[in-house]
């Protein structure tokens, strides 16, 4: 039955990063994002979406006053789901495994979205990438690159952000190292 739980969540995971995935990645509504972040926008969209259904589920096998009222209400649970409610634990850390994973793709291809759009803020005039890179030099027009400036640009470039991308794959490593030990 615990088995049956879990491939119910897992199913649940894997159809929220699929769907969210085809969305941001196929949808009309984010041609022009997709344009300057390329795939990168929906593998950063489809895990951010399994991270608000795990952190959802997080704090359920941990809520004692729920787990009691669940195992002594018999109108409510046969003895194999009460029996299931046992192993709460198990299925929290389940859940936080998934969370780690998560947020490790999520945090990795926001590195990468902020590498494409520097890459955009130096395109030659007349590419779709420059243009939707200069929205919002007039007033009233709303943006979608965050770099505005071509002197941030031009100081990203000469370090190209290698230092800066292996020092957050570093602080991830070490993140999942911390909370392998703990578990």
């Amino acid at each position: 039955m615990f088995f049956f739980f879990q491939l119910v969540w897992l199913g649940l995971n894997v159809f929220f990063f699929w769907y969210y995935y085809l969305t941001y990645d196929k949808g009309l509504l984010y041609y022009y994002t997709r344009e300057l972040l390329g795939p990168y926008l929906a593998l950063a969209r489809a895990p951010a979406a399994c991270l608000n259904f795990n952190c959802l589920l997080i704090l359920l096998p941990v809520c004692r006053n729920l787990l009691s009222f669940l195992r002594g209400s018999s109108a409510c649970c046969s003895v194999r789901v009460r029996r299931q409610l046992d192993r709460n634990l198990t299925f929290h850390k389940l859940v936080a495994w998934m969370i780690a994973l998560h947020t490790a793709i999520h945090t990795i291809a926001h590195l990468f979205n902020v590498e494409r759009l520097v890459d955009a803020r130096t395109e030659e005039n007349g590419s779709i990438k420059a243009a939707l890179s200069d929205l919002n030099d007039q007033k009233g027009e709303t943006y979608l690159n965050f770099a505005r400036k071509k002197i941030l640009v031009r100081r990203w470039e000469k370090t190209r952000g290698l230092l800066f991308l292996m020092h957050a794959y570093r602080k991830i490593l070490f993140f999942l190292i911390i909370i392998a030990t703990l578990t």
